[in-house]
């Protein structure tokens, strides 16, 4: 896999972000808090999103302000170039190819898109095999059980692991099956036996069978002779029964016809008198109609008039008092101009006064920071001045004792390279001794074996002695190694001391300029200008007001000749009112009222027969209906009469065959051969089916006695089945361990080149042991081997350093991308030179590398580096050209 590019909308502290990575080493550089490590994240949400990383919430992926959270990583695998998107907030995604010419659909859906993302390049190969997290140095650190779980990480043991759990699994699962099969044939040992027996039954039932058949035949005949005379019967009696309810029915209808032409004879009559009296109230309608017409129309007008004076004499008063509280406010706003030239004149020399301030307000505002400065340096100041001088003099004596003790380990360090010089002079010497023959290879003279044994004696004392003396070496190295640690504490707060030397150089510097100043006065002053520039705010505030209030007559002028032209209008529609009071030819309201009320009368009785001519019309309608359903009726009641006539008649016809006697005895005899029938029937159908119980039971038999021979055969392929998984389990369980011991010897040999490095070649070496979920780490020191606790921290964090860049320097082969998350947080400035050195020599075995850090040294090491910022708070990204 290598990242060509990825895309960022809203995305925490980024809002628009773009960044291009090439082959080789990328480095993306910057400040704490700048968003550097926001890109990692970035690329592991537009990847993975939703299902990984889990450690990571929707709700704080989005930029504080932003609209959308979108990302888009382009990358190419297996010599395909893809793109994958995802807008987080809108729940979209989808991945694309490139096919040479243009971009063409893939997958889309989150689901679709996250299932082809695991099969492309699984989340677990990722983040153990490409992606160095920050915290995985400390991992390795930690205990042997977690450094163990980082490499089965990283090496992917655990699919071995689980290989060899499943297998134990399979395992189990077959010695049930080896157990039920057992089983289910002890259960089955006497099936033979069981056949033998239901072969015996099924003979049994077909005999029985073979005797009840003839007698079914006989008694369906003889039923069906018996059958046929009854339904003869049934349909007499069923006719019988019709003719009889017909007449009735006709003996009804006509009884209801004859009360139906009473009925209509009746509403006949009454309608007949109804239209007559509506008719009279017709001709009195139409002789009231125009006299109800003028009572509407001068009622309306009486209505509008009344309406219209009250509304336009409101008005009127309204408009002549807007005008009189008009006239009112203009000569009030006159007053104020002569108070408005009084508090200009005011203002004018408040302003004199305040310039003639300002310089002692500057004054006391500069003051009053330069005391809010002090005071807070004074509580960032921990130490006392005395307190300063004692670290400063503390610091010094611990860097001319560092300077002292690697002067004595220097000479340790020589001291114990000629010891074992020596030691190995004298072991040889005394290989050579013991093979000597004839001359002394020391001395030259002939070799006695007492003269063998006395030098053999001398060198043996000398090697007691070199032991004693090299252990009193170590012990002495030891010493001075725990006291470099103590050193390194004191040294530690050198930053502390500089800090603390620089605050109080400010205290000192803020003091002295406090005194240049009469703060008692500089406070009068600045108290007599704050005062006068209140009451210059106040005049101010006066002014404006009294200035709009003088704007505010134009618009007053211009308000009272808009309400004097309304005012005419209305007075316009008041004589209007009255004019046409006149048109209609009266004189006053009253004369108008009186004719109203002799209308009135008339205007009532119109509208009480105003209904009149509707209901004459529809009670025409409704006569006319009734005389025609008289005729229709008479004519019906006809037709019912003779149709009763001939129901009777059938009726007596079929009477006079029909028997009740002989129907009842044909129905007897029916039911009880039926019964006998059945009886049979039943019988027959019960043998059947024990018949065909015993043949499925027969077939159900010996398909099981089939189905025991193959479990018997099933069981001897179990058997070895199971055999053959214990020693696949073994295999794996032993390929796991020689895998991990053969990658963890390389994996040693690689740490070993770069934690040499690391340390200046300080140690020859690092250890790397594997037991049952541990690996133990250590180091070679002085031809001794050594445990973590033997390092200092600058070292320790050295070793997990090269112990991680390791594992996946040993995966270079497989993998193609390393991904690297500040690497050097807890490095010195030495050992962040040699990562420089250590990442151009093995890094570049990789072909895409990508380092986030706040380290600026490790530009020197990179093809292309990025820098982030914060800028306003948003995350800025930038190529940075090499060399600057």
């Amino acid at each position: 896999m290598k990242v060509e590019k990825i895309l960022i909308k809203d995305f925490r502290s980024h809002k628009i972000t773009k960044v291009t990575f090439t082959s080789g080493i990328n480095l993306i550089v910057g400040q704490n808090g700048s968003g550097k490590s926001s890109l990692l994240d970035a690329l592991l949400v537009g990847l993975y999103w939703p299902a990984k990383p889990k450690d990571l919430k929707k709700d704080d992926l989005l930029r504080i302000g932003g609209t959308g959270t979108e990302i888009t990583v382009f990358f190419e695998n297996d010599g395909v170039r893809y793109q994958v998107h995802r807008n987080i907030t809108r729940g979209i995604a989808f991945v694309k190819y490139h096919d040479g010419s243009s971009w063409r659909p893939l997958e889309s859906g989150q689901k679709h898109v996250r299932e082809w993302m695991e099969n492309a390049i699984p989340y677990d190969v990722f983040v153990n095999a490409i992606y160095i997290r920050q915290g995985e140095i400390d991992a390795i650190l930690e205990s042997d059980e977690s450094r163990d779980k980082v490499v089965r990480q990283v090496l992917g043991l655990d699919k071995y692991e689980n290989a060899y759990k499943n297998l134990l699994e399979v395992r189990k699962e077959i010695e049930g099956r080896i157990k039920s099969i057992e089983g289910y044939l002890k259960s089955t040992e006497n099936i033979d036996e069981l056949i033998k027996g239901m072969e015996k039954e099924l003979a049994e039932t077909l005999n029985a069978i073979n005797e009840l058949s003839p007698e079914i035949p006989k008694l369906r005949k003889e039923l069906e002779k018996v059958e046929k005379k009854l339904k003869e019967l049934d349909a007499l009696a069923e006719e019988i029964n019709f003719f009889r309810l017909e007449v009735r029915r006709k003996e009804g209808n006509v009884k209801a016809l004859e009360a139906k032409l009473r009925e209509l004879e009746r509403r006949i009559k009454e309608s007949e008198e109804r239209v007559k009296e509506l008719e009279e109230k017709v001709r009195e309608l139409e002789g009231l109609k125009e006299n109800a017409e003028e009572y509407l129309r001068l009622v309306d007008f009486r209505r509008r008039y009344a309406e219209e004076k009250a509304k336009s004499e409101k008005l009127v008063e309204s408009y002549k008092a807007q005008i009189s509280g008009i006239d009112e406010r203009l000569k009030e706003l006159g007053a104020l101009k002569e108070k408005l030239k009084e508090l200009e004149e005011k203002r004018r020399n408040l302003e004199e006064k305040l310039k003639s301030l300002e310089k002692s307000a500057k004054a006391y505002e500069e003051v009053k920071s330069l005391t809010t400065n002090l005071e807070r340096l004074r509580k960032r100041l921990k130490l006392k001045p005395e307190e300063i001088k004692k670290l400063a003099e503390e610091i010094e004596r611990a860097r001319a004792r560092m300077e002292e003790i690697a002067k004595e380990l220097e000479g340790i360090s020589s001291r114990r390279g000629e010891i074992k010089s020596q030691v190995k002079e004298r072991n040889n010497a005394i290989l050579e001794l013991k093979k000597a023959r004839g001359k002394c290879p020391v001395c030259g003279r002939e070799l006695t074996e007492e003269h063998r044994k006395e030098l053999m004696e001398k060198y043996t004392l000398e090697l007691k002695g070199f032991s004693k003396e090299l252990q009193a070496l170590d012990e002495e190295e030891l010493k001075l190694r725990r006291e470099l640690v103590e050193i390194e504490v004191i040294l530690r707060r050198e930053r502390e001391l500089f800090s603390q030397k620089e605050l109080l150089e400010q205290i000192k510097e803020l003091e002295e300029r406090l005194k240049e100043y009469d703060l008692e006065e500089l406070e009068k002053g600045a108290e007599e200008y704050e005062k006068l520039k209140s009451e210059l705010d106040r005049i101010e505030g006066e002014l404006k007001g009294i200035r709009e209030e003088l704007a505010k007559a134009r618009t007053l002028e211009k308000k009272r000749r808009i309400i004097e032209k309304k005012l005419e209008d209305v007075e316009d529609r008041l004589r209007n009112l009255e004019e046409g009071l006149g048109t209609l030819g009266f004189s006053s309201l009253e004369e108008l009222d009186g004719r109203i009320k002799e209308l009135e009368p008339a205007h009532r009785r119109y509208f009480e027969l105003k209904s009149a001519a509707s209901e004459l019309m529809r009670e025409k309608e409704r006569l006319e209906r009734s005389l025609r359903e008289l005729k229709m009726t008479k004519k019906t009641l006809g037709k019912e009469a003779q149709a009763l006539k001939g129901a009777k008649n059938k009726l007596e016809e079929k009477e006079k065959l029909y028997s009740v006697k002989e129907h009842t005895r044909l129905r007897e005899d029916f039911t009880k051969l039926k019964e006998r029938l059945a009886e049979k029937r039943t019988q027959l159908e019960a043998l059947e089916d024990k018949r065909n119980e015993t043949m499925e039971n027969l077939r159900k038999l010996k398909e099981e006695k089939k189905r025991r021979e193959e479990k018997v055969k099933e069981l001897e392929r179990l058997k070895k089945a199971k055999e053959r998984v214990q020693n696949l389990r073994e295999k794996v369980r032993h390929y796991k361990a020689m895998l991990k011991e053969d990658a963890l010897s390389k994996v040693g040999e690689l740490a070993s080149e770069i934690f040499e490095e690391l340390t200046e070649e300080k140690y020859s070496g690092v250890t790397v042991k594997a037991e049952e979920n541990k690996v133990k780490l250590g180091v070679v020191y002085d031809g001794k081997e050594y445990g973590l606790g033997f390092l200092s921290g600058g070292e320790r964090i050295a070793l997990g350093l090269a112990f991680r860049l390791a594992l996946s320097l040993y995966l270079a082969g497989e993998i193609s991308l390393l991904i690297l998350d500040e690497p050097t947080p807890y490095l010195d400035d030495e050992r962040r030179r040699r990562l420089v050195d250590i990442m151009q020599r093995y890094l570049r075995k990789i072909p895409q590398v990508i380092v986030v850090s706040h380290d600026e040294e490790l530009k020197d090491a990179a093809d292309r580096v990025i820098r982030v910022s914060l800028e306003n708070g948003v995350s800025v990204a930038k190529e940075v050209e090499l060399g600057v």
